[in-house]
């Protein structure tokens, strides 16, 4: 499946990365000398368009040959009864789990290591396994 990102970058001119997942080129819909056209691609693999000269995204989106539907990732824009697949959880929610988890392993862990008598392995078991469902869930498992 190709992304939206592999689809529009490369119709573009001037393109530079300006950061992860983050770029700027020549907006398609204007004499552009100087890149105005920013793109970023978000989470959920969609590409986000701004042209700082004054196009419109759909003007941009035109000028490429292309429709607002190739912004979206195949199984956003295709996804079930044609409404967009949502994921259950938001990434930060699974970051902020995903290091409390770590966070308590390691505490269980530093116990085990100073010679505790009173060691939670099934604490720590919940751990690992709360971080391989965080695994799963980024990567749309579950």
């Amino acid at each position: 499946m190709m992304m939206p990102n592999e689809k529009v970058l490369p119709h573009l001119h001037r393109v530079k990365p300006t950061g992860p997942y983050s770029w700027q080129a020549c907006c398609p819909a204007h004499d552009d000398d100087s890149p105005s056209l920013h793109l970023k691609e978000v989470g959920d693999g969609r590409l986000l368009l701004h042209c700082f000269g004054g196009c419109s995204l759909h003007e941009v989106v035109s000028a490429l040959g292309m429709q607002v539907a190739d912004l979206f990732p195949q199984r956003l824009a295709l996804g079930e009864g044609n409404q967009p697949v949502r994921r259950p959880f938001s990434a930060a929610d699974l970051i902020d789990l995903a290091a409390w988890e770590a966070g308590v392993a390691v505490v269980i862990l530093a116990n085990a290591l100073n010679g505790s008598d009173e060691i939670d392995f099934d604490r720590l078991l919940q751990a690992a396994s709360r971080l391989a469902n965080v695994k799963d869930a980024v990567h749309g498992c579950r």
